[in-house]
């Protein structure tokens, strides 16, 4: 249920907190906001609060009901009044409803009629807050409509037609708070140029323009509508916003350009020292840029690629901020041109992947330097995790290999630093994964690896001791008879005369 704010107005304290503690307000859909005592404190507090519906006696004081009535009509025509009289006054009631009120309720045993003209009331507001809300939709498609179409570079058809004079201006503005004001909010200022609004993402843009005037006449008035904007932000208590306006031009093919001027010049202001001297506005006329050189193209600058394939998403998203820094401050370097290195950066992720596309989105959508960073430096972190992923798979696709190249090479002379070496591992990080792949070390896997082979030749050939020692990796005869008896409680001889005997099958290591 929506609720409407409401005022009560009345001399009698009786009167006043019988409706403040009788009426359950929440539940017919109403905030109690004010109670005044007499007309001029009703005034007082109706330009304070601007309630939407107010219940006020019409005997009062100082000023009449009919009088504040009259007052709040004028300065506010949709507010809704409900009027209250102690006797039952058919001219009163006349001039009541001449004068705009929504009703006229008898005070004697007056609840049970007001609480059913206040749901009438509430009705009635809601009905027309659904038209409003209708109106504002279609005014923000037709405002979006025509903003797109000036984007664009398309001119209506009217304004081809006009005058040889005519000017355009674009005005970003960063809102830290979008959400509490509307593009129709600012479409109501009665601003001296003609206006075309869009909302979007933390922005509210601008597109100014006016035919038939010269260049320093625009400029005039579109300083004045700057004021009135800024005027509009603070009384709403938005205090951190930053505006950033294009230059001006006589031609609407050129609004795309100056948009990215708007835009441009919002990145430095919200780059910049919030104490610097531009503070909250600046024309990109006025901006005096900073002649920074970045050289794209110069991979050996920069080790990102690097970066890329090692899924460094730290020394990574440094190194995008700093480059998105110094072209938020450059004024040579374009939103095009950083559009241009974000994709040269996907494209090293999808290479190092090995996809077949570049599975990255448009960045069309993106009209300003610090919402492109602000999703770059998501990118990286979301690809770096994959990068990582890949990287352990790679990992353990190659501790994998060096299980199968043991498994071949067993019966050398192995040691597990000439194997990590050959693998291009560290040994502790070799050893450490081999245990985790294995689930032994790599001399015990080596180990249980030569003493099963030596079973099965134990079992299945005539060969001497010695010799089978030999086959397996031992030079030394008593030694493997002693890993032998250590791994199986018996010693090789005797391991083979129990398993002739039963004919048993010898299992080795897979």
């Amino acid at each position: 249920m929506d609720k409407f704010t409401l005022m009560i107005v009345d001399d009698e304290k009786i009167i006043r907190d019988g409706l403040q503690n009788s009426i359950k307000w929440e539940a017919l859909g109403y905030r109690l906001v004010a109670v005044a005592s007499d007309g001029e404190e009703a005034l007082e507090l109706f330009r304070e609060h601007k309630p939407q519906a107010v219940i006020m006696d019409i005997h009062m004081p100082i000023m009449s009901g009919l009088e504040v009535l009259e007052k709040f009509k004028s300065e506010h025509p949709d507010t809704e009044v409900i009027l209250l009289s102690g006797f039952d006054e058919f001219a009163y009631a006349k001039k009541g409803i001449q004068e705009g009120a929504f009703d006229y309720i008898i005070k004697l045993n007056m609840f049970p009629e007001l609480e059913d003209s206040l749901k009438k009331l509430h009705q009635a507001l809601s009905h027309r807050l659904e038209e409003i809300r209708q109106y504002n939709q279609l005014l923000l498609l037709k405002n979006e409509y025509m903003f797109q179409q000036f984007i664009e570079g398309n001119a209506p058809t009217e304004l081809s037609q006009a005058a040889k004079e005519s000017y355009y201006c674009v005005a970003s503005v960063w809102l830290p708070t979008p959400q509490s004001l509307s593009p129709v909010y600012f479409s109501r200022i009665a601003l001296p140029l003609k206006l075309l609004i869009k909302q979007g993402n933390d922005y509210v843009h601008f597109i100014f323009y006016l035919e038939g005037e010269e260049r320093s006449f625009f400029h005039q008035k579109l300083v004045e509508s700057i004021r009135m904007v800024e005027a509009q932000l603070n009384d709403n208590a938005v205090t951190s916003y930053k505006i950033g306006i294009s230059s001006l031009k006589p031609r609407v093919s050129e609004i795309p350009h100056i948009y990215k001027e708007a835009m441009k010049t919002i990145d430095y202001l919200r780059y910049g020292d919030p104490e610097n001297a531009e503070g909250s506005l600046l024309f990109y006329e006025d901006w005096q840029g900073q002649d920074i050189s970045i050289h794209f193209s110069r991979v050996s600058d920069m080790h990102w690629v690097n970066w890329v394939y090692s899924g460094d998403d730290v020394n990574l998203i440094n190194w995008i901020k700093t480059v998105f820094a110094e072209a938020c401050v450059n004024k040579q370097i374009s939103l095009a041109d950083m559009k241009y290195l974000c994709v040269q950066l996907a494209a090293q992720f999808e290479k190092m992947t090995k996809g077949h596309e570049i599975a990255f989105i448009s960045l069309k959508e993106f009209d300003s330097l610090m919402e492109l960073e602000v999703h770059m430096i998501l990118f990286i972190k979301e690809r770096c995790v994959t990068a990582h992923r890949r990287i352990q798979l790679q990992k353990s696709e190659s501790i994998t290999a060096v299980k199968e190249y043991v498994d071949e090479m067993y019966t050398t002379n192995l040691n597990l630093e000439d194997v990590a070496r050959q693998f291009y591992f560290s040994p502790g990080y070799l050893s450490s994964k081999f245990k985790e792949y294995t689930g032994m070390t790599f001399s015990k896997y080596m180990m249980i690896k030569r003493i099963e082979t030596a079973c099965n030749l134990l079992v299945g050939t005539e060969m001497k001791i010695y010799e089978i020692a030999n086959e397996v990796g031992y030079s030394d005869e008593k030694h493997f008879s002693k890993l032998f008896s250590q791994i199986k409680d018996t010693g090789p001889r005797e391991y083979r005369k129990q398993n002739k005997i039963n004919g048993g099958e010898i299992g080795i290591v897979k």
